[in-house]
């Protein structure tokens, strides 16, 4: 019998439990104990509904504004009029009528900026320099009340909508949802084309598209169907006077939604085959679902998610894993909407799995009744609001594009004092709600879909092209899957081993950066006690250095496949650490195997000690070789079907960061590889190794002690010590260099990358001002007003120390010569552009590139992994950023422009061009 009184029920979460709460008054937000920000909830006059978040510590402000309208509310005959409307905000206002503006004052003050149109969201989002937030709300703020809609961007930025389109035309996750689309009740909304294109967007005999346009506007971006949130350092008085101020002018006229279809599937249930793109072997279940998104305190479908997508022992992955049939599973609820949602299960398939999706079918069906039998129990409710609880308690800091984008959504979903805690919130176990939804998850009430290359196919899906075939599920299977019996082995989860007992906070160190600890010789081991972030969490970064894996693209494919094995040996094991806040990777990298585990520091030394045990002892079997063989084939082979821009960015690290090895090489070695060659190598690596251990946060020194003796004793007993050379980059000849991207897809695409002439600091500074000053307007000039394409950008990008700058752009209009002899004249005519920039906006340049660089860590795991790229560039002194910062901040205009025009643009400019010109 399990004790289901564990010992996290007493006193210790006694004080999570009573102290979980901080102003309960309705109006305005429950926040965490360990939370220092201040936040105010109001309504302005024209009901938009506003959070303030003050953060005294904070480098950078943000906002997001959230309109609950999406892609649900196109107009039939205007598939896609929500979206282009999101990217039209963009494009002038009559008080800032420049296109590009906003983005060009954003990026100019270090900062990003993003908008997303979803199904019943439309969501905008910026963040920037702390010290410009007022300015950018000034812009911000007037999408939404004097909008140009300029006649000529309007037609101009339909191309733009029609390229991103025509770039996800070969995405398989796209091709499966508008498959599923086509599946769907043709009433209802959700079954819309939504990204809208050329066809969808262009003025017609019924109506011109601006027009439209505006009349969406007008009717549905109303102040009480908006959410606002502000996040910065300022005080929430000041916030409080500016989010007046700018903007009450948004107009309330009381927009309403019109309800959607009872019913988003008809004639169910449905038995779907879908051919993809890439290698891609996948089972789903969509259950449709009533009223699955109310009482979101109770976590009805929450629940019935977490023991559906269970992974440890006795669950169906695990069973699955076990007969060679399964990689991955997932459940979950999927696109909510008001009254319309679905459930999802999908399950990765292996190769043997795919001969048995009946039998897999049967046996989750069997797994759906057993948690209906036995499985709605109030002991799993109350472990999971424990853990909920104590992750809210202890959160870790997020970017605050991502807080404030997050927080605006909630506050369209949750009640006022749970805009914060709602995610986290499990108040009340209704077991009848729980039935109420698992009685939906049944053989009559589903769409099946088995995606995989040679699956039948006798329809082609309308927008994406995806070869598909649907047939009504067969009665015969329908009973079977009804009354299929649970295979031995599969059980509910047993109550978590891995919940804390001890969730005690160490004092403060003063210490400000890691230390080495001399007494250690056989590792090298750093360690920080670091309780900053006034949480219990910790983080133990390892890395085994290997001189292997720089040799041979087999050892690489060996690496791989070891890691793979490894992940897939562990993951019953680890998943319960999971969710109890305990994270763990073990992963490849460039000179060896690395593990890391972040979380709660009570019980993190049993997990640690499990992975480095089975590290060494796991030897596999010939069932999951194959496996993971096949597996790495279809990653490998899929690798070279990215889209352009992407097979260009991956080809040119392989090609000047070395010893490197394509993806052609790693899929000839992986075919001709055995599990005998795997275990030489597991033999090969253990005998030459170089460790390297970084322990940070609530872990005091004898406790990394500790960890690293069980380290030793795991993995290093017969070891011999060696130094394992980072990888170098290769030095580019004093001219242009071309390379034909080898790919499939009908655009075209550029990288136009140039390397520093040295790899000292102060011209990686040079370079990473240039990239910050030309990036907005060359998205301006390259998307906008060029109408290349979708895919358009300018960044610093630096290869290991050296420094680098690349554009990349990939079109469905343009062929790659045309997008080079662009980008040239672009950066042609910006070399005097630079020399004439007035010295304010040179500054805010260099401030806002400053401020990133230097900004402070949001949380425990940001500032581990500062520290660990120190370690690993060998920079004991941790001041790289630092460095970098006072090299910007002594650069003038002259110094930029230059080296614009002295190198980058020079003839014996060390620089490639990768290119690829697809359908044109």
């Amino acid at each position: 019998m399990l004790n289901r009184n564990r010992t996290f029920f007493f006193a210790i979460f006694l004080a999570i439990v009573f102290s979980f709460f901080r102003g309960t008054f309705d109006t305005q937000p429950v926040t965490s104990q360990q939370d220092t920000k201040q936040y105010r909830y109001l309504e302005l006059d024209n009901q938009l509904k506003v959070l303030l978040v003050s953060d005294k510590q904070a480098d950078h402000g943000a906002a997001s504004l959230d309109v609950h309208v999406g892609s649900l509310q196109d107009p039939a005959q205007r598939p896609g009029l929500a979206h282009f409307l999101e990217h039209m905000l963009f494009l002038g206002t009559k008080t800032y009528p420049t296109a590009g503006e906003y983005q060009s004052f954003i990026n100019q003050h270090g900062g990003m900026h993003n908008a997303f149109t979803a199904s019943e969201h439309t969501n905008y989002f910026f963040q920037i320099d702390a010290k410009q937030l007022e300015g950018a709300l000034d812009r911000f703020s007037r999408f939404f009340y004097e909008p140009l809609f300029t006649e000529d961007y309007v037609q101009r930025e339909k191309n733009a909508v029609h390229s991103e389109y025509q770039s996800k035309y070969k995405d398989d996750f796209r091709r499966v949802q508008y498959v599923n689309k086509a599946l769907m009740n043709p009433e209802h909304p959700a079954s819309q084309f939504a990204t809208g294109s050329l066809d969808t967007l262009s003025d017609n005999e019924n109506s011109k598209v601006r027009d439209d346009l505006l009349a969406f506007y007008e009717r549905y971006y109303s102040a009480n169907l908006m959410t606002l949130v502000i996040y910065g350092p300022q005080s929430l008085n000041d916030l409080e006077t500016w989010a007046e101020r700018l903007f009450s002018p948004i107009e309330n006229t009381d927009a309403k939604v019109d309800p959607y279809p009872a019913q988003l599937y008809l004639d169910l249930p449905k038995d779907v085959t879908v051919q993809p793109v890439k290698q891609l072997l996948s089972l789903g279940f969509i259950f449709p679902l009533n009223d699955a998104v109310k009482d979101y305190s109770k976590k009805p479908s929450e629940y019935i998610g977490h023991l559906l997508g269970h992974e440890g022992e006795g669950s169906l992955l695990a069973w699955l894993k076990q007969q060679g049939w399964a990689e991955g599973l997932s459940a979950g609820l999927s696109n909510p909407m008001a009254n319309n949602s679905t459930l999802q299960v999908n399950i990765s398939l292996t190769e043997k799995g795919l001969q048995h999706v009946d039998d897999i079918s049967a046996q989750l069906f069997a797994y759906i009744r057993l948690v209906q039998e036995q499985g709605v129990q109030e002991w799993v409710f109350d472990e999971e609001k424990q853990l909920s609880r104590m992750q809210f308690t202890f959160a870790q800091g997020q970017q605050p594009a991502s807080l404030v984008q997050g927080l605006s959504m909630n506050m369209q979903e949750y009640k006022t004092k749970d805009i914060l805690q709602g995610p986290y919130l499990w108040d009340t176990f209704d077991p009848e709600r729980i039935q109420g939804l698992l009685k939906q998850l049944t053989p009559t009430n589903v769409v099946r879909m088995l995606v995989a290359p040679d699956v039948k196919a006798d329809q082609v899906e309308t927008y994406f092209a995806a070869p598909y075939s649907v047939a009504p599920l067969s009665t015969e299977l329908q009973e079977s899957w009804g009354t299929s019996k649970l295979a031995e082995g599969m059980h509910l989860p047993a109550a978590n081993p891995f919940v804390p007992d001890d969730i005690s906070i160490l004092d403060n160190s003063k210490q400000v950066l890691p230390k080495r600890i001399e007494q250690e010789s056989t590792v090298q081991l750093w360690h920080m006690q670091d309780t900053s972030f006034n949480g219990p969490q910790s983080s133990i970064f390892i890395n085994l250095r290997s001189p292997l894996i720089q040799q041979s693209a087999h050892n690489q494919v060996m690496l791989d496949a070891w890691v793979q094995m490894l992940n897939d040996h562990l993951n019953s094991f680890s998943y319960p650490a999971l969710l109890a806040g305990q994270e763990y990777s073990l992963y490849g990298h460039q000179r060896g195997l690395g593990i890391r585990l972040f979380g709660y520091r009570d019980k993190q030394d049993v997990l640690l000690n499990k992975v480095v045990t089975e590290l060494k002892r796991f030897k596999g079997n010939e069932q999951l070789w194959q496996q993971a063989q096949q597996e790495l084939v279809r990653a490998y082979e899929n690798a070279l079907k990215q889209k352009p821009f992407e097979r260009s960015i991956a080809e040119l690290n392989t090609r000047l960061i070395q010893p490197s090895f394509d993806e052609s090489a790693l899929l000839n070695a992986v075919k001709v590889a055995s599990l005998n060659d795997l275990h030489e190598f597991t033999l090969q690596f253990f005998d030459q190794m170089e460790v390297v251990m970084l322990g940070h946060g609530n872990i005091s020194q004898p406790q990394l002690l500790t960890a690293s003796k069980s380290v030793k004793q795991a993995l290093m007993q017969d070891s011999h010590m060696v130094s394992v050379p980072r990888k170098h980059v290769v030095q580019l000849p004093p001219r242009m260099s071309k390379q034909l991207i080898n790919t499939e897809h009908n655009d075209s695409a550029m990288t136009w990358f140039i390397q520093a002439k040295t790899d000292a600091l102060k011209e990686r500074a040079t370079m990473g001002l240039l990239g910050q000053i030309v990036r907005a307007p060359y998205y301006t000039y390259m998307r906008t007003e060029r109408k290349f394409g979708y895919v358009v950008f300018a960044t610093p990008y630096p290869m290991l120390d050296q420094g680098g700058l690349a554009f990349i752009v990939q079109s469905p209009t343009a062929p790659s010569n045309l997008l080079f002899k662009e980008s040239q004249e672009f950066l042609s005519n910006y070399v005097q552009q630079i020399r004439d920039m007035s010295d304010e906006d040179f500054t805010a340049h260099q401030q806002g590139l400053i401020t990133n660089l230097l900004k402070k860590p949001l949380n425990l795991q940001e500032k581990t992994n500062r520290f660990w790229s120190e370690i690993d560039r060998e920079n004991d002194q941790f001041n790289t950023q630092e460095t970098l910062a006072n090299y910007i901040e002594q650069l003038n205009q002259q110094d930029v422009a230059n080296y614009l025009e002295q190198h980058v643009l020079a003839e014996n400019s060390k620089a490639l061009l990768l290119h690829y010109d697809g359908g044109l």
